[in-house]
């Protein structure tokens, strides 16, 4: 298959173009062959035009000085007016094109990620990282062999204790927050900023006053509009590093410090700002016209502190998930599922940072993902929503959770609101509208390990040998929350829609997951005079199979017959309006029946928004042909 993670059938149409009526929308769609080339390749970017045509931009397998690129022209109707095939000089295509990830065919380098150890102490690992680009995917494959660890020490011969870590792949550096540590002895009174090169060049870049000692509560890069299409390995974001006093000092426990640094490791910003409650998990920080966001739930206990609240918020790593899983011995399960179904052996693509670890030892520390899941199951008491900009926190609110269910409206399609119960939820996205409110979507889920997923789901794939219990697939998502809030942070309405998936499951085969397994993703799109927004959602409907004969030649010349299954979830739309002036919710509809289509979202780029027009962008399973849906959302 060409296709990637998340697959979507909008729908098949054998005839060049349909006009279809459902719920209120107009909908368009056309479809189109692709040449040979194009569909070995990947869609690298969808451009729109002020006129209201647009480019469809697809990146060709290419040499290391150039690189073939085919576009595609259409107009507001989806009517294909002109292909255009060209060739780059690299760099200047690097420039001209964010889609393009491309830096030669094969990329070894050594490597080293930062952590802790049991005791505090920063330690860091060498590892060699050997990068293969896969055209289909549109990134690196990448194998990681873990090598020795050392001691991460500063220009005197210190130690440090381990306060935060962010890797710039770009740079091929780790920016790094630590208290000096020697003779058994921590200096809490301040932290140094370092950057620790792939080389093991340490460079001390700044000293932070502190006073007392600070713990890390919030460690990301920030996201954007660009997130969801560029990663931060190929685009790194601005750091942001929030801290908060450490139980037993002296500091005010909600009084929390905030960082904001570049990926160059040069501090922007740094300031201390008081959260309603030291209890504040912060999910995510969203920048747009140069204000940061931060949005998350809280737990109001008074006197206490982060950690006491919370626990550990923040991995003593700079490994992410999928690297820390490699450190256990082999690929993990994900990887071995996401490369099948994409088609790449077991391997990943660059979604994911690494795989396949040959030799190390196991990572002390745990996941971000295991942290997550740990605090998934506290019971938070708000929802809180600040502002940070010109070096100060703008404002600060938070919103109870019995108040967020006391504003919750409903479609007529469902007999009442759906109820929060504050735990066990998962964001899927946050917006600003042009009137500066924001949208947060959310969805909530129940544990059943009783259905889908395990080791039964993992042990389809022929070959993997885990231990992995599948925690992925014991999740059974249903409740779908959007949090409409004022430009300066209160709740205004709660919008919340029931998706009920229980019953599909995959066609065609038995899957051992059903359709609810998966969390669905959810964005919104402004009407054009700004009082109601297109609510769209991206929801798993259906599981695919696909089996792969493969012949395996032994060592004695022998020939072994092995077959490989995978499964992949299929992606449909479900679309309604939510009008921000009355607080009323419409019905929500499904764009398109999955089960008999055969076209399926592309991964990234799979949406544009020109005047009132909304495209939709699907390709066949091979990648030969393109379906563009238009959706006039204004209706």
């Amino acid at each position: 298959m060409k296709l990637k993670k998340s697959l979507f059938a909008i729908c098949i149409f054998s005839c060049t173009a349909i006009t279809a009526q459902q719920a209120g929308f107009n909908v368009l769609e056309k479809d189109y062959d692709i040449s040979r080339k194009a569909k070995k390749g990947y869609l690298g970017g969808i451009e729109g035009k002020d006129n209201g045509t647009f480019d469809m931009i697809y990146f060709l397998p290419s040499s290391k000085k150039k690189v073939k690129i085919e576009t595609y022209s259409f107009d507001k109707e989806a009517n294909l007016v002109n292909t255009v095939k060209d060739e780059w000089e690299i760099e200047k295509a690097r420039k001209r094109y964010k889609g393009l990830t491309y830096k030669g065919d094969l990329l070894i380098n050594k490597a080293i990620s930062v952590s802790s150890n049991m005791m505090g102490k920063m330690v860091y690992k060498n590892r060699e990282v050997t990068a293969k680009y896969n055209w289909l995917a549109g990134g690196y494959v990448k194998k990681v062999k873990m090598l020795d660890k050392q001691k991460l020490v500063n220009e005197n011969g210190d130690e440090y204790l381990f306060g935060g870590a962010y890797e710039v792949e770009k740079d091929s550096a780790i920016l790094v927050i630590g208290y000096p540590y020697s003779k058994e002895k921590a200096d809490f009174s301040k932290m140094d900023l370092l950057k620790v090169n792939n080389d093991g060049k340490i460079t001390n870049l700044e000293s932070i006053n502190t006073t007392y000692q600070l713990r890390p509560v919030f460690s990301k890069p920030l996201l954007d509009d660009d997130s969801k299409n560029i990663e931060n390995d190929d685009l790194p974001r601005d750091w942001i590093h929030i801290m908060s006093p450490a139980k037993g000092t002296a500091g005010t426990p909600n009084e929390m410090t905030y960082f904001r640094i570049s990926p160059e490791g040069k501090i922007k910003e740094n300031f201390k700002f008081v959260a309603p409650t030291a209890g504040y998990r912060i999910i995510n920080a969203y920048e747009k016209n140069g204000e940061v966001i931060l949005y998350g739930l809280g737990i109001k206990k008074d006197g206490k502190s982060t950690e006491e609240i919370l626990g550990s918020v923040v991995a003593a790593t700079s490994m992410d998930n999928e690297e820390i899983e490699q450190t256990k011995g082999g690929s993990s399960a994900a990887e071995n599922i996401i490369g099948k179904v994409s088609g790449l052996g077991g391997l990943i693509s660059a979604a994911k940072k690494t795989v396949n670890v040959v030799s190390g030892k196991e990572e002390m520390m745990p996941s971000q993902d295991a942290l997550d899941a740990i605090m998934d199951e506290k019971k938070y008491t708000d929802f809180i929503v600040c502002k940070m900009s010109g070096g100060k926190a703008v404002f600060v609110n938070a919103t109870p959770i019995t108040e967020l269910n006391q504003k919750a409206v409903s479609g007529p399609d469902m007999k009442k609101p759906l109820e929060f119960d504050g735990k066990k939820f998962k964001t899927n996205n946050f917006q600003i509208l042009n009137d500066g409110s924001m949208l947060l979507s959310f969805q909530d889920f129940k544990k059943n390990n009783s259905r889908g997923g395990g080791n039964k789901f993992l042990n389809t794939l022929a070959g993997v040998q885990t231990s992995s219990s599948g925690k992925s697939y014991d999740r059974i998502y249903q409740g779908l929350y959007m949090l409409h809030f004022s430009p300066d942070g209160h709740l205004n309405k709660n919008y919340t829609v029931l998706l009920d998936q229980k019953n599909k499951k995959g066609f065609f085969n038995n899957s051992p997951m059903t359709a609810d397994n998966f969390s669905a993703t959810s964005y919104i799109i402004q009407s054009k005079d700004g009082k109601s927004v297109n609510w769209i959602m991206e929801m798993v409907t259906a599981i695919d199979v696909n089996k792969k004969k493969n012949k395996i030649k032994n060592i004695k010349k022998t020939t072994t017959n092995t077959t490989t299954t995978s499964y992949a979830p299929f992606y449909s739309i479900e679309y309604g309006k939510l009008d921000l002036q009355s607080g009323i919710s419409s019905e929500f509809r499904t764009l398109g029946d999955l089960e008999k289509k055969k076209y399926y979202l592309y991964e990234k780029y799979n949406r544009i928004q020109l005047g009132d027009y909304t495209y939709f962008f699907s390709e066949t399973p091979k990648g030969d042909r393109v379906l563009i849906s238009r959706i006039d959302l204004n209706q």
